[in-house]
This record gives structure tokens, C-alpha cells and sequence, in this order.
């Protein structure tokens, strides 16, 4: 597991991920190239279901 803090993701590849939440719960997220969505801050544990790297660029906020 590991954590982000809120931010902006920019996909540079297409995939499909599994991510794990600390109280055990998953969910499947997919993106296409190009897409950009807001993050909210988390903890989980991803997987990659493709046959391919993730690759995107991560803006993470600053704290207050």
C-alpha cells in the first residue's frame, strides 16, 4: 500500500488497473490516452491488468 495526496492525473498510455483500498475493498479503473482526471487524496495498492505500463504524469498538491 501506498498514499497520494489529492492531484491531477495525465494519461500517456491506455490501461486498466485494479486498485486495493485498506479495508479491502477493489476497484477497476480504465483510461485512455490523453485523459486527465482529479484524484483525491488515497491510500490503495494498484495492480495493472494490461499487457502494457502505466505511464501518466502525477500533479500532487501541496498541503495547506
Amino acid at each position: 500500500m501506498h498514499e497520494h495526496p489529492a492531484g491531477v492525473a495525465v494519461f500517456l498510455t491506455e490501461n486498466r488497473s485494479r486498485f486495493t483500498m485498506p479495508d479491502g475493498k477493489t476497484v477497476e479503473r480504465d483510461w485512455k490516452v490523453g485523459d486527465a482526471q482529479w484524484t483525491p487524496a488515497e491510500t490503495h495498492l494498484p495492480e495493472n491488468l494490461s499487457d502494457t505500463p502505466l505511464d501518466l504524469v502525477l500533479i500532487e498538491l501541496k498541503g495547506k
